[in-house]
């Protein structure tokens, strides 16, 4: 993970954070397996939903907390 800050004015200050895709879809995809497992949705049997309806529906939701956790 690369920072850069840059001073715009006096107190302002931009910040430039540039993180690795590998590494983030790494993560969801992890996440999203050990999400599969556990979901429950009409039509499928707990535990047996299809990854692809996993990470249509969680999809950005866990893209979200994974970037959420990278950099906070």
């Amino acid at each position: 993970m690369a920072v850069t800050v840059e001073t715009l004015d006096k107190l302002e200050r931009k910040m430039t954070l540039t993180l690795p895709v590998n590494a983030i879809q790494s993560e969801v995809d992890q996440r999203l397996k050990k999400l599969a497992r556990t979901v429950k949705m009409d039509g499928f049997r707990p535990g047996k939903v299809p990854l692809s309806v996993v990470a249509q529906r969680y999809g950005y939701s866990v893209q979200y907390e994974v970037m959420n956790d990278k950099v906070g």
